[in-house]
Protein backbone atom coordinates (compact mmCIF):
# COMPACT_ATOMS: atom_id res chain seq x y z
CA UNK A 1 0.00 0.00 0.00
CA UNK A 2 2.41 2.11 0.82
CA UNK A 3 4.21 2.16 -2.48
CA UNK A 4 0.66 2.90 -4.44
CA UNK A 5 0.38 5.88 -2.54
CA UNK A 6 4.20 6.58 -2.86
CA UNK A 7 3.74 7.00 -6.77
CA UNK A 8 0.63 8.55 -6.56
CA UNK A 9 1.92 11.31 -4.71
CA UNK A 10 4.90 11.34 -7.29
CA UNK A 11 1.94 11.10 -10.11
CA UNK A 12 0.24 14.11 -8.54
CA UNK A 13 3.66 15.86 -8.09
CA UNK A 14 4.61 15.48 -11.77
CA UNK A 15 1.19 16.49 -12.94
CA UNK A 16 1.18 19.98 -10.97
CA UNK A 17 4.51 20.21 -12.21
CA UNK A 18 3.53 20.66 -16.09
CA UNK A 19 0.24 22.05 -15.82
CA UNK A 20 1.24 25.62 -16.36
CA UNK A 21 3.57 24.29 -19.25
CA UNK A 22 0.37 22.78 -20.47
CA UNK A 23 -2.27 25.33 -20.25
CA UNK A 24 0.65 28.28 -21.92
CA UNK A 25 0.90 25.83 -24.63
CA UNK A 26 -2.73 25.35 -25.16
CA UNK A 27 -3.05 28.78 -24.88
CA UNK A 28 -0.73 29.90 -27.50
CA UNK A 29 -2.23 27.00 -29.55
CA UNK A 30 -5.77 28.65 -29.74
CA UNK A 31 -4.65 31.96 -30.13
CA UNK A 32 -2.76 30.55 -33.30
CA UNK A 33 -5.62 29.11 -34.62
CA UNK A 34 -8.08 31.71 -34.21
CA UNK A 35 -5.70 34.31 -35.71
CA UNK A 36 -4.87 32.39 -38.83
CA UNK A 37 -7.68 32.12 -40.65
CA UNK A 38 -7.24 31.97 -44.29
CA UNK A 39 -3.91 32.66 -43.84
CA UNK A 40 -2.62 29.39 -43.65
CA UNK A 41 -3.85 27.81 -46.70
CA UNK A 42 -2.40 30.82 -48.77
CA UNK A 43 1.00 29.97 -46.13
CA UNK A 44 0.68 25.95 -47.40
CA UNK A 45 0.49 27.35 -50.72
CA UNK A 46 3.61 28.98 -50.97
CA UNK A 47 5.45 26.34 -49.29
CA UNK A 48 4.12 23.17 -50.44
CA UNK A 49 8.07 22.63 -51.87
CA UNK A 50 9.42 22.62 -48.06
CA UNK A 51 6.75 20.90 -46.17
CA UNK A 52 8.83 18.38 -44.91
CA UNK A 53 11.12 20.72 -43.22
CA UNK A 54 8.51 23.32 -41.72
CA UNK A 55 6.35 19.73 -40.53
CA UNK A 56 9.87 18.46 -39.02
CA UNK A 57 10.18 22.16 -36.79
CA UNK A 58 6.39 22.93 -36.50
CA UNK A 59 5.77 18.66 -35.18
CA UNK A 60 8.81 19.40 -32.40
CA UNK A 61 6.79 21.52 -30.43
CA UNK A 62 4.76 19.88 -27.99
CA UNK A 63 1.02 20.30 -28.86
CA UNK A 64 -1.50 18.01 -28.11
CA UNK A 65 -3.31 17.21 -31.61
CA UNK A 66 -0.41 18.41 -34.23
CA UNK A 67 -0.22 14.89 -35.33
CA UNK A 68 -4.12 14.71 -36.11
CA UNK A 69 -4.46 18.36 -37.93
CA UNK A 70 -1.32 16.97 -40.13
CA UNK A 71 -3.22 13.98 -40.65
CA UNK A 72 -6.34 15.97 -41.77
CA UNK A 73 -4.61 18.36 -43.45
CA UNK A 74 -2.87 14.95 -45.63
CA UNK A 75 -6.83 13.50 -46.07
CA UNK A 76 -7.75 16.92 -47.20
CA UNK A 77 -4.78 16.77 -49.69
CA UNK A 78 -3.18 20.40 -48.48
CA UNK A 79 0.35 18.83 -47.61
CA UNK A 80 2.41 15.98 -49.05
CA UNK A 81 2.82 12.14 -47.20
CA UNK A 82 6.60 13.38 -47.17
CA UNK A 83 5.02 16.45 -45.18
CA UNK A 84 2.95 13.83 -42.99
CA UNK A 85 5.79 11.79 -41.71
CA UNK A 86 8.13 14.52 -41.35
CA UNK A 87 5.82 15.66 -38.29
CA UNK A 88 4.79 12.19 -36.96
CA UNK A 89 8.65 11.47 -36.59
CA UNK A 90 9.50 14.43 -35.19
CA UNK A 91 6.42 15.28 -32.98
CA UNK A 92 7.46 15.37 -29.38
CA UNK A 93 4.19 15.86 -27.51
CA UNK A 94 5.03 13.24 -24.63
CA UNK A 95 8.57 13.58 -24.86
CA UNK A 96 9.19 17.65 -24.12
CA UNK A 97 7.89 18.33 -20.87
CA UNK A 98 8.36 15.15 -19.49
CA UNK A 99 12.69 16.25 -20.16
CA UNK A 100 12.46 19.44 -19.20
CA UNK A 101 10.12 18.43 -15.76
CA UNK A 102 13.13 15.84 -15.67
CA UNK A 103 15.78 18.61 -15.35
CA UNK A 104 17.42 17.42 -18.01
CA UNK A 105 20.11 18.92 -18.92
CA UNK A 106 19.07 21.57 -22.10
CA UNK A 107 22.13 21.13 -24.36
CA UNK A 108 21.01 17.32 -24.47
CA UNK A 109 17.19 18.00 -25.13
CA UNK A 110 18.46 20.21 -28.14
CA UNK A 111 20.24 17.70 -29.27
CA UNK A 112 17.78 15.33 -29.36
CA UNK A 113 15.30 17.65 -30.80
CA UNK A 114 17.95 18.82 -33.46
CA UNK A 115 18.19 14.98 -34.62
CA UNK A 116 14.33 14.05 -34.46
CA UNK A 117 13.80 17.10 -36.85
CA UNK A 118 16.71 15.96 -39.02
CA UNK A 119 15.98 12.41 -39.42
CA UNK A 120 11.88 13.70 -40.01
CA UNK A 121 13.33 15.99 -43.03
CA UNK A 122 15.32 13.13 -44.40
CA UNK A 123 12.55 10.95 -44.27
CA UNK A 124 9.83 13.27 -45.67
CA UNK A 125 11.72 14.37 -48.13
CA UNK A 126 12.76 11.19 -49.34
CA UNK A 127 9.27 9.90 -49.17
CA UNK A 128 7.76 12.82 -51.23
CA UNK A 129 11.06 11.64 -53.64
CA UNK A 130 9.93 8.29 -53.83
CA UNK A 131 6.10 8.93 -54.44
CA UNK A 132 6.78 11.67 -57.08
CA UNK A 133 9.40 8.83 -59.33
CA UNK A 134 6.71 6.18 -58.56
CA UNK A 135 4.33 8.52 -60.78
CA UNK A 136 1.82 9.39 -57.42
CA UNK A 137 -0.29 12.45 -58.54
CA UNK A 138 0.58 15.63 -56.35
CA UNK A 139 -2.00 16.42 -54.05
CA UNK A 140 -4.55 19.45 -54.52
CA UNK A 141 -4.78 22.14 -52.55
CA UNK A 142 -7.96 22.33 -50.81
CA UNK A 143 -9.09 23.47 -46.80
Amino acid sequence: MHEILHILEHTLLDNILILPFLILTYLAIEALESHAGGKMQRFLARTHKAGPAIGAVAGVVPQCGFSAAASSLYAGGVITAGTLIAVLLSTSDEMLPILISETVSPLLIVKILAVKIAAAVLVGYGVDLVRRRAGEPEETLHI
